[in-house]
């Protein structure tokens, strides 16, 4: 699980979905985002799948 400000989702995102979309196409690993929870200012993204696929999500998600 990663945290994020709720400011740079919109860059994980892209323009409707498509960044996070390759993010998931070039890692092979699932990738929750979960909704705004009212009154916080992070989003708790959730990847899973295998080591190198979670490891490899995760450093294109902070590139």
């Amino acid at each position: 699980e990663l945290t994020i400000p709720n400011n740079l989702i919109g860059c994980i995102l892209g323009c409707q979905g498509a960044k996070i979309n390759e993010i998931r196409q070039m890692s092979g690993a699932q990738i929750k985002i979960a909704n705004p929870v009212e009154g916080s200012t992070d989003r708790q993204i959730t990847i899973t799948g295998s080591a190198a696929s979670i490891s490899l999500a995760q450093y294109l998600i902070n590139v």
